[in-house]
């Protein structure tokens, strides 16, 4: 058997930026390297500057793609920097070799450390402006001691010469393996896109370019324009320079877009599929304070927030102390100028508002956080465990601060910062130890089990006041008990609520009455006799009984005394309310329908004045009987005068 060889295949497409002061030659590489002048304005060739973003793409000879972001080094144009940062998968860090370590060195690797980007390299560059080799070498041991404690810390430094072409070889062999050192992309994440440019092609319309930072998109799906919810249809596709029908994370990608100018959309923007990302004014975060700063940062601080390729201001509210020292981390809460889109996870960067420079940079806990007053005093602790706890502990937090309003399924993924797939996962674990419960499986709507418990706090308060109430009654029924939550649940939610308050025993339900487990059902003495007495001047009155204000009077109660004691017996069914001011015995009420059943099997509908002659009553009570027959469907009115109703005909 002819053993066969080995075959590397090429590397999947990554994303590598550059970094670096001004001057140093990101540029010039990029340009050895791929043949692309990345400078696109007149401006930066006459001024030999780099001032905006730059792109490139390049395939070595053994087919592995990647694609450059060329960023500028001078730090009026940090903003432009940043927003090309975001989606990178490596950074190639520049520095040149006559020169050596420079502050926006510092400032770039400092703003590519705290965005977590996973690997990269170092070019040592103009090698061939410097006259002695011990130089490169000192200039190489500087380069080394600044990466300490960094992402790159160990990462080859390869002296380059744009002129002579020395190292180049070298470069591009290392550029070809950072792939394996990269992290597989999020395809199992919804796709989404940080707009780096937005232009017009003559003959396609509105183009943007970004990075796929997560899943995949198709040639004519929709996506979402954010923070402005905007829906639009992606007409075409490109990579590398290609049109495709399908895009990936992890490529630099030009979407050409239907019905939307260039001006609608602009750096900034996301694009991404709908419910995948929270949009808002406030963030909750982790920030880290860069050692080099020279002061610490105060409590509300206006700042510079970018987020992707967004910079937006707003204030910075510490959430354990009043500072934060350099080179210490904590808790925040943003408050933001304008809206901002996000998820779970998110890497943002801080700058201060004036002068510009970098404070730091962290991770968004929480991207759209809860305005519960409940929440707010064990916001730190509870952010802790979201931020630092494992995929249970911290799925059990999002639910929680959410409090009573509960988390659906779909934003549940957008807050914990996990796939779809991984959250039912939890969800279900989370369910099967009784830790949340699901309210609604059709929109799989879930609460935190504490604030179940305070729902069942609440209800028992509501039961406690209406068995003071009501001595006499059993308790309160579906509907009544239900009202109490219709402004935050639906029916369907309530029901489930209910059920699960009954089985762990936070109340009693007996047949269609809940109730609290101590209740006992039960008439004073004195209620009892008082409405012996109200029955008996009730009844008395035959057909056309005392009305209200009489009837109290006749009995010597006050109107507070006397309407709970009508609406107790009637709850109870031994009194039937005809109307606000008007009952009758059940017994009369059942003769009153015999006697019309009666005059309806030899006529065909009787007037108003017919039923006060059949009944020998007052114009007034003979209305509202009618009015009260009619609500019960018993009779239905046609003009001026009645016809049996459904249920009356059936016993006719």
């Amino acid at each position: 058997m002819i053993p066969s060889k080995a075959v590397t295949l090429p590397s999947r497409p990554f994303v590598i930026g550059t970094s670096g002061h001004i001057d140093h030659g990101k540029t010039t590489l990029v340009k050895a390297l791929t043949g692309v002048d990345t400078d696109r304005w007149a401006e930066e060739k006459k001024r030999g500057i780099t001032i905006d973003l730059g792109f490139a793409h390049y395939e070595d000879e053994k087919g592995n793609q990647m694609a450059f972001v060329d960023v500028p080094g001078h730090e009026k144009f940090i903003h432009n920097m940043l927003a090309g940062v975001s989606g990178m998968d490596a950074v190639l860090l520049v520095v040149a070799a006559d020169e050596g370590v420079m502050p926006q060195t510092r400032e770039h690797l400092n703003i590519c450390n705290l965005l977590k980007i996973q690997t990269g390299l170092v070019a040592l560059t103009r090698i061939d402006l410097v006259e002695e080799a011990d130089m490169v070498e000192l200039c190489r041991e500087e380069v080394l001691e600044l990466l300490e404690g960094t992402f790159l810390e160990g990462t080859p430094v390869i002296p380059v010469s744009t002129v002579t072409g020395e190292g180049l070889a070298e470069l591009r062999e290392e550029l070809a393996k950072l792939s394996q050192k990269i992290q597989a992309p999020e395809i199992e994440k919804p796709f989404r896109l940080n707009v780096d440019r937005s232009f017009t092609v003559k003959g396609f319309g509105t183009v943007v370019t970004g990075t796929a930072l997560s899943g995949e998109l198709s040639q004519d799906e929709e996506v979402k324009q954010f923070p402005q919810l905007r829906s639009i249809r992606v007409r075409g596709l490109q990579t590398h320079g290609k049109a495709v029908q399908k895009v990936f994370a992890g490529q630099r990608v030009a979407l050409n877009l239907a019905g939307i100018a260039k001006e609608e959309i602009q750096r900034g923007d996301q694009l991404a599929k709908a419910d995948s990302l929270l949009t808002g004014y406030m963030l909750n975060a982790s920030l880290t304070l860069l050692e080099d700063v020279s002061a610490p940062l105060k409590n509300r601080t206006r700042i510079r927030f970018h987020l992707g390729s967004h910079e937006v201001f707003g204030r910075i509210v510490l959430l354990e102390d009043e500072i934060l020292s350099p080179g210490k981390t904590a808790l925040v809460q943003f408050r933001l100028e304008s809206l901002v889109s996000s998820r779970h996870g998110d890497r943002f960067i801080v700058r201060s508002y004036s002068p510009m420079f970098t404070l730091g940079g962290g991770m968004v806990i929480d991207p759209s956080p809860s305005k519960s007053r409940r929440v707010l005093h064990e916001l730190p602790e509870r952010l802790k465990r979201l931020h630092e706890g494992d995929e249970n502990v911290r799925s059990a937090e999002v639910i929680y601060l959410q409090s009573v309003k509960g988390v659906i399924e779909s934003e549940f993924t957008v807050r914990s910062g996990l796939s779809a797939k991984q959250s039912a996962k939890i969800l279900q674990l989370l369910q099967s130890q009784q830790q949340v419960l699901c309210v609604d499986s059709f929109s799989k709507r879930y609460l935190h089990v504490k604030h179940v418990e305070r729902i069942g706090q609440f209800l028992c308060k509501v039961l406690a006041m209406h068995h003071t109430k009501f001595p006499d009654r059993e308790g309160m029924t579906r509907s009544e008990l239900a009202g109490k939550l219709s402004l935050i649940f639906t029916e369907k939610e309530v029901e489930i609520l209910l059920k699960y308050l009954v089985k762990v025993g936070t109340f009693l339900q007996n047949d269609q009455y809940f109730s609290l487990s101590n209740h006992q059902p039960h008439v004073s003495q004195s209620q009892e006799e008082s409405f012996s007495r109200c029955l008996e001047l009730i009844k008395k009155g035959g057909f056309q009984p005392l009305r209200r204000t009489r009837l109290l009077e006749e009995l010597g109660l006050n109107e507070k005394d006397g309407v709970a004691l009508l609406k107790s017996a009637t709850f109870s069914k031994r009194l039937v309310r005809v109307a606000d001011d008007l009952y009758y015995a059940p017994e009369k009420t059942t003769e009153i329908l015999a006697g019309l059943r009666k005059y309806l099997q030899d006529n065909s509908n009787i007037t108003v004045i017919q039923f006060k002659e059949l009944l020998n009553i007052s114009r007034k009570h003979a209305i509202d009987l009618l009015e009260y027959f009619d609500s019960q469907h018993l009779t239905i009115r046609e003009e001026n005068h009645r016809i049996p109703g459904t249920i009356l005909t059936s016993n006719v």
